[in-house]
């Protein structure tokens, strides 16, 4: 009995009857300031309407992840057709103002027509990593200053209507690959 039980969620997942995977998840409205070059804009949900975004979550101060992830972007960026947007949100609203922000994206080399920065207030941030892109950003006390935040290396794949259609780990290059594909195919 068990073994039948066994071989046939076998042939059910082989098959590829296996549960499907998730509905594009939408994304709340939100409000932040996006940083472009040296301009700043208000940044909506309706802001990115019409065009596939890649996602990412970075700090200027970051001596871990961030700067590997900012490179990873700045490859996506030379790798992807114009219209693909990218979008990198930080995780540090206290710290990263848009001068700051302006400087840390001209050292990536970011295109401002296609790589924003965002920013804005603390809590709203907050609220839209966790409830709307379903990223955990933690604060810890015990970190040194400006080494206080813990967050993802996840890029998050959002379609025309602003879908979050997909998370790609950050750290690994067929990940990477799979998302620019995913990208090129939307």
């Amino acid at each position: 009995m068990l073994l039948s039980i066994i071989f046939y969620t076998l042939v059910f997942v082989v098959s590829g009857c296996a549960k499907a995977p998730p509905a594009a998840r939408a994304l709340p409205d939100f409000t932040a300031t996006a940083v472009a070059g040296e301009a700043t804009s208000a940044l909506n949900l309706g802001a990115l309407a019409g065009r596939v975004w890649i996602v990412d979550f970075v700090y200027t101060r970051c001596t871990g992840p961030c700067p590997l992830l900012s490179a990873h972007m700045e490859s996506l960026q030379k790798r992807l057709p114009a219209s693909v947007g990218l979008l990198s949100f930080t995780v540090d609203p206290d710290h990263d103002s848009p001068a700051v922000l302006a400087r840390y994206a001209r050292r990536f080399h970011a295109d401002p027509r296609r790589w924003l920065f965002a920013t804005g207030g603390k809590p709203a941030l907050m609220k839209l990593y966790r409830d709307g892109f379903l990223i955990s950003v933690v604060e810890s006390a015990a970190a040194a200053p400006g080494q206080n935040v813990a967050h993802t290396t996840k890029f998050v794949l959002l379609d025309r209507r602003s879908r979050i259609v997909g998370y790609y780990d950050g750290d690994d290059p067929a990940s990477l690959d799979r998302l620019a594909a995913a990208a090129e195919r939307l």
